[in-house]
């Protein structure tokens, strides 16, 4: 694996490069288990409320990460996009992919499918 959590200054925690990454190389495929609107309302009444995902097929739903995916600190220039893929016995997967060569050290960074409720930094 080529990315690790760290710390981001100025953002908490975050994701960050271990080694060089090429882009269009593949950094993260994390699991997910599929939210209910119910409980995507329950949790943004909770701190988890900020880092579980949009739901790639409908508006209604959610998905909660199980993995680094989840730490990954939004950019509007970011250097890995997110796209989601569906399997039989595992359900959604979130995939992040290089967009670019990323060196060692470097965050790990993508653009949320929300608006940032918070001032993005880069």
């Amino acid at each position: 694996m080529k990315v690790a959590p760290g710390t981001a200054p100025g953002k908490g925690r975050g994701v960050f490069a271990t080694a060089p990454i090429t882009r269009s190389e593949t950094l993260i495929e994390d699991c997910t288990a599929v939210l209910g609107a119910d409980e995507c309302a329950l949790m943004e009444r909770t701190v988890v409320g900020h880092y579980y995902f949009a739901h790639p097929k409908d508006d209604d739903l959610g998905l909660l990460v199980f993995g680094l995916a989840s730490l990954c600190n939004h950019a509007d220039r970011p250097n890995a996009t997110t796209s989601y893929r569906h399997d039989d016995g595992l359900g959604w997967i979130v995939v992040l992919t290089a967009t670019r060569d990323i060196a060692p050290g470097e965050e790990i960074t993508r653009r949320y499918a929300c608006p940032p409720w918070f001032e993005a930094r880069e």
